[in-house]
């Protein structure tokens, strides 16, 4: 049986790796007619085996954000036979209800990046597509049934705003994006959820909140149901180590989840309208020639 399923991260992964606290293949990065992809490594599972792709090397081998090669790396797990991604990234949090070590799924972004090429399909009409839902509804549940069944401290939703980076963000910059629905910002996911899309992908996005944007709150979130909100006693630092720890659990619950259950969502039908209206060939390898 093939690898049909990914896990998109950070340079946590090769944290992880080194500490021996993930197992499996370092495959190394693939060619595609994009370039080349990110390192690949395959990731040993009872359930199924999954692929993972970091976008971002280690140290100061980490590059910008939109210096990654975010079609190569799509391509990449295309060709490899994946149908479903769960990407992951840090964030920081813009509303007060999110804490430090909260995971977000999120159902929305909004795009503030520039730089980044954000289509397979710059000259030709193939990128013109319907960006609703923004995320896989069934393994969006997925993800929540899986972080519910772990105890994790989760939201169901969310919107992030995904800027360009490296940069933080300003006090100024981070009311603007609260004025406009933003609740998380993060400089990942983008263009990712778009390329998903035209390559007929499941993919879902959950981030870790790593830190409070610069609101000017210093007050920190209450947890619902305990005596007067449940301030925690655990540390920021302590939360984010736990929940970045539990990385390779989730990605692992994930997988054996969706073995488990029939697809209901429609993200293998999202280009149907252009192959009908182009005659574009039942090889997806051919629509970029």
């Amino acid at each position: 049986m093939g690898v049909n399923f990914a896990c998109i991260a950070g340079e946590e992964v090769h944290r992880q790796w080194e500490a021996g606290g993930i197992g499996g293949q370092k495959l190394g990065p693939r060619d595609t007619p994009f370039g080349q992809s990110g390192e690949l490594f395959c990731i040993s599972n009872p359930q199924g085996d999954y692929y993972l792709l970091p976008r971002y090397g280690a140290g100061l081998a980490k590059t910008s954000p939109h210096r990654i090669n975010y079609r190569a790396n799509m391509y990449a797990l295309k060709d490899l036979g994946v149908q479903g991604i769960i990407a992951w990234g840090s964030a920081g949090a813009i509303t007060h209800n999110i804490a430090v070590g909260d995971l977000v799924i999120l159902d929305d972004l909004i795009d503030q990046t520039y730089l980044r090429p954000k289509t397979f399909f710059e000259d030709s009409p193939l990128g013109f597509l319907r960006q609703f839902p923004v995320f896989c509804p069934t393994l969006r549940r997925t993800l929540a049934a899986v972080l519910g069944e772990m105890k994790l401290v989760f939201h169901r939703t969310g919107t992030a705003a995904v800027l360009e980076g490296p940069r933080m963000e300003t006090p100024a910059e981070v009311r603007q994006l609260a004025s406009i629905g933003a609740e998380v910002v993060t400089h990942s996911f983008v263009p990712e959820a778009f390329l998903a899309k035209e390559l007929q992908l499941c993919y879902a996005a959950v981030c870790y909140a790593v830190n409070y944007a610069e609101t000017g709150s210093q007050h920190r979130p209450f947890t619902p149901g305990d005596l007067f909100g449940g301030l925690t006693t655990q540390s920021d630092g302590e939360r984010l180590a736990g929940v970045v720890g539990a990385m390779s659990q989730i990605a692992r619950n994930v997988v054996s989840a969706a073995a488990n259950q029939e697809t209901v969502c429609e993200c293998d039908k999202t280009m149907a309208g252009h192959v009908r209206q182009y005659n574009l060939p039942a090889d997806w390898h051919k629509w970029f020639s």
